[in-house]
């Protein structure tokens, strides 16, 4: 074999093993833990036990949360999202009723459903505007609530 071609050889060799490590890449993979310890803390009649879904931390008084909200997250008092296992015609049913009741006005825009999609916008006497928007997950059967809130 000619000089030229032992070259060539290297270098198809070389060119192959760095084409192997560059896609091969980093592949860790994790175990899972087996048996977790499981521990349950009892409680005293004398401690209080919080439930999330009755008093939403972080939520304004002025905002209602619909019953049997879960994944409730309200980081800065204006914006709040959570899912409830409802369709969009009941969480629209219960904002139209709810945002009386709690002092926020209908605009003079109407309440805005499309498929598994709606949008409510409200306003009160201070000037303070929320926006409500709401997205229904057929598969989970479960609807996405976003509350965004305008101080004024």
């Amino acid at each position: 074999m000619k000089p030229k071609g032992h070259l060539l050889v290297i270098a198809a060799l070389l060119l192959m093993s760095l084409m192997l490590v560059a896609c091969g890449g980093n592949q860790e993979t994790t175990v899972p833990e087996e048996n977790p310890v499981v521990t349950q803390e009892t409680t005293t009649s004398d401690e209080v036990t919080e439930n999330p879904a009755d008093e939403p931390s972080g939520v304004p008084e002025d905002i209602p949360i619909i019953p049997d909200a879960y994944e409730l997250q309200a980081p800065d008092k204006l914006n709040i999202s959570y899912k409830v296992d409802k369709t969009i015609a009941d969480v629209v049913a219960f904002y139209q009723q709810e945002f009386e009741n709690y002092g926020w006005n209908v605009p003079k825009n109407p309440d805005t459903v499309v498929g598994n999609m709606a949008q409510l916008a409200r306003s009160n006497d201070a000037g303070d505007r929320v926006i409500l928007s709401l997205q229904y997950n057929p598969i989970g059967e479960f609807t996405i609530v976003q509350i965004s809130i305008t101080r004024a």
